[in-house]
């Protein structure tokens, strides 16, 4: 009876890599994090604790959760004298108490001179996760009518590999061979090539022809770049690891520049001194009891000739049921040389600021303020409910526009549209009615099991309205965005997972034969050895 008992109380502990994707999704982890959990699952004990560590808000607080619910348990081997040879055991490491802000764990103490765990708790002694291979192929097309064949047309195949913190790749797009390592050595590390850099910007040195979705948390297939090197040092302090070196990119800058990023990548920034350009990236998150829960996005290129960027604030209390979102972004000419060829380039700059507020989704305002050359539109809007539930709400929406500079005119939309809104997913869909015209609307955002994320968001205009639409929109860069257009139909589609990568878009203007349409299609194949 008593072996019983205690086979079982074993049995309830868990490790890491036994807890399952569906067990993530129903603790209320969002896809990524449960891609995050199972990908450092997969490595040595230690690396676990350190991710563990350096988790944030509301990520650390559901991290935790589950960690005590499934009673996991890490278990590191230590490396023993030679008096202890013949006397291995393991040392178990269990419930590490998180801690967001201190960096360092209560049961697992560090020497702060050596930069490891201390003697027989210092170097853990494991093998090393399994060497990975990884291979693909990626194809886009566009189809624009004149447009030159060389830019209708993309392909690319790689091939790879990942292992004791190296990576490697060559690829071939279109006709043009190329590399990419990313090499670390101790503190030091070192990247070279088309691939692989130690800042998270998705604008620096971007391959105008070629962009990944499949960038995530343990992904071997970060944006392409054009060729760039970095050497750094990275600085490790209370468990958080520093990193700042010199970087040379003529993509970017003719003259060679220093970098920096944050623990976490949170912050990271890259300046060159001959050009005075410089670029900055925020991706981070905070949580607070009173205040709720709150995640910044920005990235920006600051240039003498033209500068552009974003920012992206989203707000949330789910005590009071309160949320925000709220962009701005400088979009140019200049920036299509770095993103997506998909998008419908402009011929201007236009300053657009975006903002959305509301009580349980379901009471609310939204303002928007465009400035595009001698072109200036705004607008206002509220809505409310016809009727709402746990299934979803019926809205009303009152929304004003307002254009002036090229044009002077002003149009009021009422429209009606069912709309379901938590955390990511998203699904609105519904029609508003103008003076000279109307539109349809639809939106669709939905995690589904094993990190797949699929995305759909569409636009169908009648008659002549005067004014352009509010387009919600899914982007390269943020949750979340909001565009302007007079295109008389857009439809949308994305589906992304861990292995493979789907974008259709498709486009169309009143009274032109050339619509646009963008196919991008991305493989990625991971082997273990």
């Amino acid at each position: 009876m008593w072996i019983s008992l205690v086979q079982t109380l074993q049995a309830v502990e868990k490790k890491p890599d036994q807890v399952s994707i569906s067990e993530l999704l129903e603790a209320g982890f969002p896809p990524h994090l449960a891609a995050a959990w199972k990908e450092k699952a997969k490595q040595p004990p230690e690396n676990f604790i350190q991710w563990k560590r350096s988790l944030k808000g509301k990520e650390a607080n559901l991290v935790a959760k589950v960690w005590k619910l499934k009673q996991i348990t890490v278990y590191i081997q230590q490396p023993l004298n030679e008096g202890e040879r013949s006397k291995q055991r393991l040392v178990e490491t269990k419930n590490v108490n998180h801690q967001p802000h201190s960096g360092t764990d209560r049961n697992f103490p560090r020497d702060t001179k050596t930069k490891n765990i201390k003697r027989n708790q210092t170097f853990p002694y494991t093998t090393d996760p399994p060497y990975e291979l990884f291979f693909g192929m990626g194809y886009q097309n566009l189809d624009v009518r004149y447009l030159p064949r060389e830019e209708k047309n993309h392909s690319s195949v790689f091939l790879g590999g990942k292992g004791k913190g190296q990576i490697w790749i060559l690829e071939k797009r279109d006709e043009t061979f190329s590399y990419g390592t990313n090499l670390t050595f101790q503190q030091f590390r070192f990247t070279s090539g088309n691939r692989y850099k130690p800042i998270p910007h998705f604008y620096f040195a971007k391959d105008p022809n070629f962009y990944s979705q499949l960038e995530r948390t343990g992904s071997p297939l970060p944006q392409p770049i054009l060729f760039s090197n970095f050497l750094g040092y990275r600085y490790l302090r209370e468990g958080k690891e520093y990193e700042f070196g010199m970087y040379q990119s003529a993509a970017f800058s003719a003259y060679p520049g220093i970098y920096f990023v944050s623990p976490n990548k949170s912050y990271s920034a890259v300046w060159s001194a001959g050009e005075n350009k410089s670029s900055l990236y925020i991706n981070d998150s905070w949580n607070s009891q009173d205040l709720g829960n709150h995640r910044i996005q920005a990235e920006s290129i600051f240039d003498k000739k033209e500068s552009v960027g974003f920012f992206y604030l989203k707000s949330e209390s789910p005590a009071s049921k309160l949320f925000l979102d709220a962009t701005v972004y400088r979009d140019s000419p200049l920036l299509y040389g770095m993103v997506s060829p998909s998008e419908v380039r402009p011929e201007i700059p236009q300053v657009l600021g975006y903002t959305r507020g509301s009580f349980k989704h379901i009471l609310g305002f939204e303002f928007l303020s465009s400035i595009e050359g001698h072109r200036y539109e705004n607008g206002r809007s509220g809505f409310l409910p016809f009727f709402f539930s746990e299934w979803g709400n019926l809205l009303y929406r009152y929304r004003e526009y307002n254009e002036s500079g090229n044009y002077q005119w002003n149009e009021i939309g009422r429209a009606a549209f069912y709309e379901w809104r938590k955390e990511k997913t998203v699904v609105s869909f519904g029609f508003e009615s103008r003076e000279n015209g109307g539109q349809w609307e639809g939106k669709l955002a939905l995690p589904i099991d094993n990190g797949n994320l699929l995305e759909f968001s569409a636009i169908f205009r009648e008659g002549h309205p005067k004014t352009r639409a509010w387009f919600e929109n899914w982007t390269y860069a943020t949750d979340f965005n909001i565009n302007l257009t007079d295109r008389q139909e857009i439809f949308k589609l994305k589906w992304v997972s861990p292995f493979i990568s789907l974008n259709i878009s498709y486009s169309e203007k009143e009274n032109d034969p050339n619509p646009i349409l963008f196919i991008n299609f991305q493989l990625l194949q991971k082997i273990d050895l």
